[in-house]
Order: structure tokens, then C-alpha cells, then sequence
């Protein structure tokens, strides 16, 4: 994680926190305070804070109580500070804001592990809360990212990178357990719900990203469910350095079914051969020639009885008619419009 090229750098969070479990007085080894004081540096024009550079600078050794205090009030006051620059009107960066939450959480965390006063654990258990309840919640930078993994939309460099981030941070706090339910749903790089993902080109097309192919670390299974269908799996891998998730023994309760997203899908069927075939053509045209034959069976049965109303009506009115014309009587034939017919 800890890598730069020419089109990426160093990833904040990973470079600030290198390691979850840390002791004192040595919060922070020589390199990896040079890593995370070369981090801040790059982002001096949105995150220029010097009392977090001093707090940085002070996490190599803090080997007395008087130091330990000052830095743990300095660390609050940063989580202050960064947290209401998230809340200017002109902090509308995605992937700012995602590095401002990563500094709250870096800064959160140091402050809970130093203090004394704190409970084991209190510093995973602020990173966790942070990016379950805050991160997720920041509907700029979950909008953008959906918009990368959309198939709508064309990414961009800015939006790749958005995402490469937020992959990177998952990995960093959940590595295998990144499918775990939160809040009822289970999520995909916090952009796209796993109940969304509902065909194989769909998880073909996702996996295929550059970013998520690079920095994802998925592992795509396929299982054979029978004859007609199999089973598409996505499991994210182990990570090399101990999460946050593992160390809080946050998902000790977890299934392993929860920690992989499985799809079923038909398989791609063989085209049929010439007798399949003609099977196929002999039965359609026998049930058009059922269906043909069924309606016309209702149909006839009610012309038949109506015609046979309509001719015994005229039989018995002829017949009344030859016999009033022997007496000489007159016959009278009710109407439909209420007049009388002679």
C-alpha cells in the first residue's frame, strides 16, 4: 500500500498508521515517521495543520507523562480542526474529503492509544466508527464513487483514483471482512450495493476496472451449482499486515458465507441440434393448431344455438300465422321498442 509512482501517491492513512498494534514510547519507527511526514507534505494545501506535523514528529518518542499529555491535547484539537473543515462550503472534493476523514481517524486513533486514561482498544474502535458512521455517510464521496463504478458513466483519473483510495482504506481497516453487513447491507467498495450485482457480465465488468483489478485484491471463484446453473463467488483476500478488524476481534462472530459474495447464474446453453429442433417446431404449430381448434369448438357451439333460436322464433310465428289466417284472427307479435305488430 505504501507505494508511489509517477500518477499515484503514497496512500495517507496507510502512511500515518502504518501499524495497528503500536507501543510506547515508540509510536513510530524512524522510516515510518519519514513516510508519513512526506505524506502530510504533499498535502499541504488542504491539510496544512502544523500542531499535526508536531504531533507526527513526537509519535517517535514519547517517553514521559508531560509530553504524553501535550500531544494527546494537540491530537484534539487537529480531530477538531479537520473535522470542521469538512463542513466549509468550499470542501467539496471527494477525494480531499476522503483525506481529511483519513487525518481525523490518524489523528483519533493516536490520541485514544497514547492517553492512559483510555480503554484497550478505544483507538480501533474510533477508526472503525469513524468510517462506518462518517465516511459512509458522506454522500459526496459515495456519489462519486458509484459514478466510477458505474457502467453509465466514463471514469476519470480524478474518480479512479477517488476509488483507489477508498479501496486501499477498506483494505487497511476490514481486509477479508470488506462484504460484512453494515447497517442491513452489504457493499462493494461503498459505491454499489452486492444486491445490485445481479448477472456475470455485471461482476465481469466490475472486477475488470484497471483500479480494482490493480489495488482491489479479489479473488474470482466459480462453483458448478448442476447442470443449468453455477455459482459466481467474490472473496477478498487475507492482507499481508494485520486490519484493524482483525485486531478488535470486530467480526469474531462472522460466517464465512458473509465475508463472500455469491451469485447464481444459468449457464450458457449449447445450441440445440436438428432434432431439437424439429421437436421444438412440431410442438409449436400442434399447440397454435390445439389453440385454433379450441376456439373454434366455443365459437361454433354459440352461432349453432343462436341460429337455432332465431329459426324456431320464425317457425313458430309462421305457424301462428297460417292458423289465424284459417279463423280469421289477427296475431299480435311483441316488440322490442314497445309497439305491437299485426
Amino acid at each position: 500500500m505504501l507505494r508511489r509512482t509517477c500518477f499515484a501517491r503514497v496512500h495517507l492513512f496507510s502512511a500515518l498508521v502504518p501499524q495497528v498494534k503500536v507501543q510506547a514510547p515508540h509510536f513510530l519507527s524512524v522510516e515510518d515517521l519519514a513516510t508519513a511526514k512526506a505524506a502530510l507534505e504533499e498535502r499541504k494545501p488542504y491539510i496544512d495543520y502544523p500542531e499535526l506535523v508536531q504531533c507526527i514528529e513526537a509519535l517517535g518518542n514519547i517517553d514521559n507523562a508531560r509530553r504524553k499529555s501535550d500531544v494527546t491535547k494537540k491530537l484534539s484539537r487537529c480531530v477538531d480542526a479537520l473535522r470542521a473543515q469538512l463542513y466549509h462550503k468550499d470542501s467539496t472534493d471527494p477525494r480531499r474529503r476522503l483525506e481529511l476523514h483519513e487525518a481525523v481517524m490518524a489523528a483519533g486513533f493516536y490520541e485514544r492509544v497514547i492517553s492512559v486514561t483510555q480503554l484497550e482498544g478505544e483507538g480501533i474502535r474510533y477508526v472503525m466508527n469513524h468510517f462506518n458512521f462518517d465516511v459512509r455517510r458522506d454522500t459526496l464521496i459515495t456519489q462519486k464513487v458509484h459514478e466510477a463504478l458505474s457502467k453509465e458513466k466514463t471514469t476519470t483519473p480524478e474518480s479512479e483514483q477517488l476509488l483507489r483510495d477508498l479501496l486501499l482504506l477498506e483494505r487497511r481497516l476490514t481486509g477479508k471482512y470488506r462484504f460484512s453487513q453494515f447497517g442491513g447491507r452489504r457493499w462493494f467498495a461503498l459505491g454499489t450495493p452486492l444486491s445490485e450485482i445481479k448477472t456475470e457480465e455485471e461482476v465481469q465488468r466490475l472486477l475488470g476496472i484497471s483500479v480494482i483489478k490493480s489495488d482491489g485484491n479479489f479473488t474470482l471463484g466459480e462453483v458448478d451449482s448442476g447442470k443449468l446453473w453455477k455459482t459466481i463467488t467474490i472473496r477478498p483476500n487475507e492482507e499481508q499486515n494485520a486490519t484493524f478488524a482483525e485486531v478488535g476481534n470486530i467480526f469474531k462472530d462472522t460466517r464465512e458465507t458473509d465475508t463472500t459474495f455469491e451469485l447464481r447464474v444459468q449457464k450458457p446453453q449449447k445450441p440445440p441440434d436438428f432434432w431439437e429442433r424439429l421437436r421444438e417446431t412440431l410442438l409449436r404449430y400442434w399447440v397454435l393448431w390445439f389453440a385454433a381448434w379450441v376456439t373454434f369448438f366455443m365459437v361454433d357451439e354459440e352461432i349453432i344455438t343462436l341460429v337455432a333460436l332465431i329459426f324456431l322464433k320464425h317457425r313458430q310465428t309462421k305457424i301462428l300465422e297460417e292458423e289465424a289466417q284459417k279463423t280469421g284472427s289477427k296475431v299480435y307479435i311483441a316488440s322490442s321498442v314497445g309497439r305491437s305488430r299485426e
